[in-house]
């Protein structure tokens, strides 16, 4: 039985949401900036790259918001057309592949999980992964129950390996309530996912532990051999499928927009996991530095590791360099719920979460 005072709990939840906030800044200014771009404009990133504005708004933490609103309603026992119905009638602006298919789809009629797969060339891109880190900050200790509610949400507006992205992170972040190893993390986390043999998103969590552990020291190097392998994997697994239309090889396959696809960015966050973990002192800091330096899509990625590495550490123990700036200020488009403190936020998100404990996970872990 897994323990944890509900201070502690409320600490790790709103160190989580600093992470996600503080990442999602760092990476939006250089969101799909080339790679070398990066690189020449920032060199070595180790902090903001721009000044934050405490009021600027990322389509990535949208969903959550509806998830929380739709938790709030409905209780732990919701559905996904709960979510997918604050989905559409709150949502108004900045929606982008698949969950703009998935919109146009409610409209239509058609909701999840048929709303995840049908008309929708971007099944398997990264939006379900970016919007995984709720289900885990709700499931502490509770993998089995993080899987289930990302894979609740995920088939709102995904498929296949697009929702296995969402569980990655979910159990990611769920075990890091407990897990202060990364890379043990990572492998407890597998466990939740098909065999190697039956994902593509498998195989590339294993390529990127593989190429860590060949440069451990030279994430550069490192980035390198990742994005060749996922070249390799687009041009010869993914477009070559059978499966796939001409439409989705056209228009979301292509060498620059699949940098949206839920793959090489996975890749990314695995090395960057890897590679920050060997700071003791800023881990949280130096991993959304590396993640950013990366490239692809930045905002998704650097708050998705935020929010990892912060329900890890706990607000307590994150630099105040990453939460000043903040201004404990977070906005959104979601109607009705535009302006929100990062610790109401998290003390909301902690309340659900208390619930899930006690209903859901009370044979595995206990608030004390």
């Amino acid at each position: 039985m897994k323990e944890i005072t509900t201070k502690e709990y409320e600490d790790r939840v709103l160190g989580s949401w600093f992470g996600r906030c503080a990442g999602s800044h760092l990476g939006a200014p250089l969101e799909f900036r080339p790679y070398n771009l990066i690189k020449k404009m920032h060199g070595e990133i180790t902090y903001f790259t721009k000044p934050v504005d405490p009021e600027h708004v990322n389509d990535d933490e949208m969903y959550e918001i509806c998830a929380l609103v739709a938790f709030e309603k409905k209780g732990i026992d919701l559905t996904a057309r709960d979510i997918a119905q604050e989905w559409h009638d709150r949502l108004y602006k900045l929606n982008f592949t698949a969950e703009r298919v998935a919109l146009k789809n409610f409209e239509k009629g058609i909701w999840p999980p048929e709303s995840g797969a049908k008309n929708n060339i971007y099944y398997d891109a990264i939006g379900a992964q970016m919007r995984a880190d709720i289900f885990g900050q709700i499931s502490p200790g509770c993998p089995k129950i993080a899987k289930k509610y990302a894979e609740m949400d995920g088939c709102i507006s995904h498929a296949g390996i697009g929702i296995e992205g969402e569980v990655f992170v979910a159990v990611l972040l769920s075990n890091a309530f407990f897990e202060p190893d990364i890379a043990k993390n990572i492998d407890k986390a597998l466990k939740f996912l098909p065999e190697p043999e039956e994902s593509l998103y498998v195989q590339m969590v294993h390529e990127a532990k593989k190429i860590y552990e060949e440069f451990p020291a030279d994430f550069r190097r490192g980035r390198e051999k990742l994005i060749d392998y996922w070249h390799d994997v687009r041009k010869n697994k993914l477009k070559k499928d059978p499966n796939n239309t001409k439409a989705r090889n056209f228009k979301f396959l292509n060498k620059i927009a699949s940098g949206v696809h839920v793959l090489p960015n996975a890749g990314i966050i695995v090395l960057s996991l890897l590679h920050g973990a060997q700071e003791k002192e800023d881990p949280l800091g130096r991993s959304i530095c590396l993640t950013a330096m990366m490239g692809l899509d930045t905002d998704c990625n650097c708050g998705n590791i935020g929010a990892i590495i912060g329900a890890q550490v706990g607000a307590s123990k994150i630099h105040e360099k990453w939460i000043e700036p903040l201004k404990n200020n977070f906005s959104t488009y979601v109607k009705g719920y535009e302006k929100w403190k990062i610790t109401e936020l998290a003390s909301r998100v902690a309340a659900i979460g208390k619930k899930v404990i006690e209903k859901k996970c009370s044979d595995e872990v206990r608030i004390i």
